[in-house]
C-alpha cells in the first residue's frame, strides 16, 4: 500500500513539472456601462492580470489574444477617469512600455474601465517596483 501511495506521489510530481507556476495578485476586467452589460450576457471576453512579474491581457473570443507585458518594463501608471466613469467608480489607467532604446518610441497601454482604478493603480505600481528591485535594474533618466 505505501508503494502504491509513492507512485502516485511520483505521478503528481511529474505532472506539476509542467504547470505554470505564478501568483495572480489581481484580475478584473472592463466594467464601463457598455461592458457591464456585455459581462450579464456572459459576452465579456478582456481579461487583465497582474502577476509578480507580468502584466496580461486577454482578448477575444474567436480569435483569443494574450498580450504578455514584463513588469519592469512599464513605468508611469497614470490614473484618468471622466465624470461618467467616476459616476460608474471605473477609470482608465495608462502605462508607458519603456523600450530602453534611444530609436524606438514608447507605446502605451490601456487598462480599460477598471473597477477601484486608484486601488488597481496602487497594486501595479507596488508590483513594477518589486519587479525592478528584485531584477535589480537602475534607471538613469536623460536630461
Amino acid at each position: 500500500m505505501n508503494e502504491a501511495k509513492t507512485n502516485e506521489e511520483l505521478d503528481l510530481k511529474k505532472d506539476n513539472k509542467n504547470d505554470v507556476d505564478f501568483e495572480i495578485i489581481w484580475e478584473g476586467q472592463p466594467s464601463g456601462l457598455w461592458d457591464r452589460f456585455l459581462t450579464v450576457l456572459h459576452l465579456n471576453f478582456t481579461v487583465y492580470q497582474i502577476t509578480n512579474d507580468e502584466l496580461i491581457v486577454k482578448e477575444g473570443f474567436f480569435r483569443r489574444t494574450t498580450n504578455t507585458l514584463e513588469l519592469y518594463t512599464l513605468k508611469d501608471p497614470d490614473l484618468i477617469e471622466t465624470i461618467v466613469q467616476r459616476w460608474l467608480g471605473v477609470g482608465n489607467i495608462y502605462l508607458t512600455v519603456d523600450t530602453h532604446s534611444e530609436h524606438e518610441t514608447s507605446r502605451k497601454i490601456v487598462l480599460k474601465n477598471i473597477r477601484e482604478p486608484e486601488k488597481v493603480r496602487k497594486i501595479l505600481r507596488d508590483a513594477i517596483e518589486a519587479d525592478v528591485m528584485e531584477r535589480k535594474i537602475t534607471y538613469f533618466d536623460k536630461v
